[in-house]
């Protein structure tokens, strides 16, 4: 069977678990449009088909959807979870996992409570279904936790609480009572609530100290303004000679087409996940798709971005990053882009009279997750000097340009010329950076 007939039979299967006279009014609601010749009394599942039968994959996909976020029954998410390719929740399946990893190997998440009653605090463990044969899964938990020790952490939340297809809601209040002061105070506190930061920023979340109770802070999950939302369809990198000139193919989805020497330019368009890009994602695409190479593909694609670097400090910095990098043994650590085109004026500054609208051309970014960007400069002196004179007017101009990045939501990290004219120490001070960055983004 194809992905469309299965996805269509779950979703119907879904539908008819609803009474006869109730299965038209659903379909209403979902914009199904079934035969109105055929009775659902006679049969639920033709009725169905008959509106499905004429929707398509991607279609199907949006209904599937649709029916997630107002209803979000866990089994029907599980279900339909092979066939949607991108996330439906706001704190995604990938965060979830980790959360729900991390939480599975602690000794006593449930902290002053019995595990029974912490759960009861955010969920009603009666209204959901038994998975080994009891009244509920109260009665689970109770029988295999409580009254005995023969179900671990990560079954009860997979098995038992499905907790990776439960609500957005359902899921932030599970951590809301992790961390509340009825469970857990002082230090021990404060490392679960920093642990499930680090996992949550990269959707965008955090747990923020609210208010208090007895003088014992109480943490809710909030959406940040920390990061940059919406989808990153093109990053433009690596150029070198004469600007690159771009116009826009389709207005109305954005694509944009390099045209004149496109080998001057590297343009990525494929969908930037969660996670961000890795060194990994970079080299496959360059690898046309292959995710088998050698580390002569890394090679030679480290030198075509190696091209388009202006300044040996540029130049180090990008070797000391990705020898630390195979240093690490981790290709899924973020991929260092050079010379990114974070802003772009088809028009230069001599066209506008002088005027430079903004600066365009970043020397390195890294995508920590897909909100989640990271500027480093190398400044010569060029930014802040005219020959050897120093300029206020454009060290201002450099100054001007950091706030508008941090406005725009990029995280903006400096290193000044002159710290790279003592070749051993700076390399030194780099690999510290590297380091501390991973440790700070909870890379690593």
């Amino acid at each position: 069977m194809s992905d469309t007939s299965d996805l269509m039979n779950v979703i119907v299967d879904y539908i008819k678990g609803y009474k006869d006279y109730n299965v038209p009014s659903v379909c209403k609601k979902y914009n199904i449009e079934c035969d109105s010749n055929l009775d659902p009394m006679n049969s639920r599942r033709v009725y169905i088909e008959s509106g499905l039968i004429k929707i398509s994959f991607s279609k199907l996909r949006e209904l599937a959807k649709t029916i997630i976020l107002e209803e979000c029954d866990p089994v029907f998410v599980k279900k339909v979870d092979p066939y949607l390719n991108d996330n439906f929740f706001s704190i995604s399946m990938i965060t979830r996992r980790k959360i729900i990893n991390w939480l599975s190997n602690q000794s006593l998440i449930e902290g002053k409570l019995r595990i029974d009653e912490m759960l009861s605090l955010s969920w009603n463990l009666e209204c959901i279904p038994s998975s080994y044969g009891h009244k509920n899964a109260n009665e689970d938990i109770l029988q295999h936790m409580v009254r005995n020790d023969d179900l671990s952490y990560k079954e009860m939340f997979e098995v038992v609480l499905s907790a990776m297809y439960v609500s957005d809601k359902k899921f932030i209040d599970l951590i809301q009572t992790i961390v509340h002061p009825r469970i857990r105070e002082g230090f021990e506190q404060k490392t679960y609530v920093d642990k499930l930061n680090n996992f949550l920023i990269k959707d965008g979340y955090k747990l923020i100290n609210t208010k208090s109770i007895s003088g014992e802070p109480i943490f809710t999950v909030e959406k940040i303004s920390q990061g940059i939302d919406g989808k990153i369809k093109n990053l433009i990198f690596a150029a070198y000679g004469t600007k690159p000139d771009i116009v826009i193919e389709d207005s109305l989805t954005n694509d944009v087409k390099i045209i004149g020497e496109e080998n001057k330019c590297l343009v990525y368009t494929l969908p930037i996940s969660n996670e961000g890009l890795s060194w990994h994602d970079l080299v496959t695409w360059w690898n046309k798709g292959n995710e088998e190479y050698e580390l002569c593909v890394e090679q030679e694609l480290f030198k075509r971005m190696e091209l388009s670097l202006d300044s040996e400090p540029e130049k180090m910095f990008m070797k000391t990053y990705y020898n630390n990098l195979h240093k690490l043994k981790n290709n899924k650590l973020p991929a260092l882009i050079p010379q990114i085109y974070c802003h772009y004026d088809p028009k230069s500054a001599k066209m506008r009279n002088g005027q430079i609208y903004v600066h365009q051309r970043m020397d390195f970014l890294l995508l920590i997750s897909n909100n989640r960007r990271v500027v480093i400069e190398i400044d010569g002196k060029q930014h802040y000097s005219v020959g050897d004179k120093s300029s206020p007017e454009l060290y201002s101009k450099m100054v001007e340009d950091d706030r508008k990045l941090k406005f725009y939501g990029y995280d903006v990290f400096r290193f000044g010329g002159f710290e790279f004219v003592n070749t051993s120490e700076i390399q030194r001070k780099i690999v510290q950076f590297i380091q501390d960055l991973y440790k700070y983004y909870d890379l690593i």
